[in-house]
């Protein structure tokens, strides 16, 4: 298929999935469990004729990651209920007969600290600085330094063995966009390139602990992460945002 035609296709399917993300803000909440989001996410999916991109992929066994607080990224959704206080992160990941949409977000439920609060903000604003640096020509590596420095100031960490990439024929595709600041060159971003950054931030050390063949992702010292990515084109002045971000 010609590049720009799955490029219509992933900005389509960009809009969607930030829809869905939407439409669950109000089940982010006390009581309500991780399965009970996934639920509403595969209703979200089956209604748009999307199909849930992650399940069985290297052998996950979920179709929709739901981690809570100190666990950070891609842990299956269980049925146990949702603290007062909680950042809630949902990732979804659809496919079409053409291409792939990718997002994850991060929610506050209303009871949550004000240090919870902090680290969201902490790296909304990291996301929105790394993505002030999508431009043709302009080093790959430069995103990761603006998100770094962010985070550095606001003294949070950045976890490392994760990380956004390129999309195109593949869901996954070089290069890789790092949510962190690697000294040295890397390859200029091309007119056209569809990418998904990705913030991925802890209170604490950066150090993590990977359980279940990769399916758990779990804080090391037990503070609370966050998770917040975009896809975005690039363009000869800068980006096309194709997908949204939490209010």
């Amino acid at each position: 298929m010609p590049e720009a035609e799955i490029v219509i296709e992933e900005r389509r399917l960009a809009v969607q999935v930030t829809q869905i993300l939407q439409s669950l803000k109000p089940l982010i909440r006390e009581g309500v469990s991780g399965l009970e989001l996934q639920e509403q996410v595969l209703q979200q999916m089956h209604e748009r004729q999307l199909l849930p991109a992650l399940v069985g992929f290297q052998g996950y066994p979920a179709a929709v990651p739901v981690s809570v607080n100190a666990q950070l990224i891609s842990c299956p959704p269980t049925d146990k209920p949702l603290p007062a206080s909680a950042l809630v992160k949902v990732e979804i990941v659809v496919s079409s007969d053409k291409g792939y949409g990718v997002q994850s977000w991060t929610f506050a439920t209303a009871g949550a600290t004000a240090e919870q609060r902090r680290l969201l903000a902490g790296a909304r604003l990291a996301l929105e600085q790394g993505l002030g640096q999508v431009c043709a020509g302009t080093p790959v590596n430069a995103i990761g330094a603006a998100i770094q420095k962010v985070l550095d100031a606001q003294g949070l960490s950045a976890v490392a063995e994760y990380c956004g990439y390129a999309m195109g024929r593949q869901r996954i595709q070089p290069p890789q966009v790092l949510g962190y600041r690697v000294d040295g060159p890397s390859e200029p971003m091309r007119v056209g390139q569809v990418l998904n950054v990705q913030v991925l931030a802890k209170a604490g050390t950066s150090k993590i602990r990977v359980l279940c063949g990769g399916w758990r992702v779990l804080a090391q010292d037990g503070n609370d992460g966050v998770v917040l990515s975009a896809m975005v084109r690039v363009t000869e002045e800068g980006m096309e945002r194709l997908s949204g971000l939490p209010d």
